[in-house]
């Protein structure tokens, strides 16, 4: 399947681009494409794209048509790229978060649903071996704790150009927001898939140790179909690396997940399980675990959030 990435920065860089290339016998890369000058034709050169695949703009790229699928790896809202890329056709692999409002997410979901989101925990071997042996009707309780300090990458010899820093309005002036959907959307949606439900209630929240622009501490929680779920996200500036660990307590025990800084991957890795998912979409319909409809419903989760502490959405 041939594939257009979109978006070259450092997760690009680190996971998507090395695995394509290494499961050859599913994608080969025949686009890319970045603003940032010079980034498309250094990385066409790494992975053998000719210089008729290097782009600079959106625009330009899906004048083009030679590629079957989309991999939207930008930062940011996903929604106006998304829905172009569904209109014109295209199976779409989209970065979280899918949008930042309510109605940029209806209007995806409205697009298309040829789209599957990049939630890789739902993938991971651990939690498709806890999803065979869960009965969500005995869960009493899903414990979710992060210790997320500044995101730290394997070492590389490319260095990436310093992007001016965002300007948020609305609710994603809130760092709790941005905190949501940008880092524990991940949890919010692996909660979603092991307590079988469709979106996530929130009736508390808290959130405090924020400064100097940084985020801080977040905890949230609601009520579950037989039990209920907390969320802790905590950033912390000088922790010595990334812990995340998921306790699901059941009637006959405890399901204990866990997870390290998530760019140090091995084999067979949830990275690796979800590009083959969304290979089996795009060829074969096969549905993801997370689309446009799960996106939407983490989104309104972010607003509930901010409902729950008080904040305007």
């Amino acid at each position: 399947m041939r594939v257009a990435v979109v978006g070259l920065g450092h997760v690009a860089r680190h996971v998507h681009l090395p695995l394509l290339t290494g499961l050859g016998q599913y994608f080969r890369i025949t686009a890319v494409c970045d603003s940032q000058p010079g980034y498309a034709a250094e990385v066409a050169r790494q992975v053998g794209v000719p210089g008729s695949g290097v782009f600079a703009d959106t625009r330009s790229l899906f004048g083009c048509g030679e590629f079957d699928a989309v991999l939207l790896l930008t930062s940011g809202s996903h929604a106006s790229l998304a829905v172009e890329a569904l209109k014109r056709g295209y199976p779409v692999f989209c970065e979280k978060p899918l949008a930042h409002t309510a109605d940029e997410a209806a209007l995806v979901a409205g697009a298309g649903e040829r789209l599957m989101l990049g939630y890789m925990k739902q993938y991971d071997p651990a939690v498709t071996k806890a999803l065979g042996a869960l009965d969500a009707a005995a869960i009493r309780h899903i414990d979710v704790s992060v210790l997320h300090p500044p995101e730290r990458f394997p070492a590389t010899d490319w260095t990436p150009a310093a992007a001016p820093p965002p300007k948020h309005t609305g609710a994603r002036e809130h760092w709790e927001y941005r905190a949501v959907l940008d880092s524990a959307c991940h949890d919010v949606a692996l909660i979603r898939l092991l307590a079988g439900v469709a979106e996530l209630d929130v009736d508390a929240a808290a959130s405090w140790g924020a400064r100097d622009g940084e985020a801080g501490s977040l905890e949230f929680s609601g009520p579950l179909p037989h039990g209920r779920y907390t969320v802790r996200w905590h950033f912390l500036p000088d922790y010595p690396e990334y812990e995340e660990r998921v306790r699901v307590h059941t009637e006959a025990g405890t399901h204990d997940l866990s997870f390290t800084n998530p760019y140090f991957f091995g084999a067979d890795s949830g990275f690796e399980r979800e590009l083959l998912a969304f290979h089996a979409l795009a060829t074969t319909g096969t549905p993801p675990l997370s689309g446009a409809a799960e996106g939407a419903a983490d989104v309104r989760t972010a607003l509930k959030v901010l409902h729950a502490l008080g904040k305007s959405a």
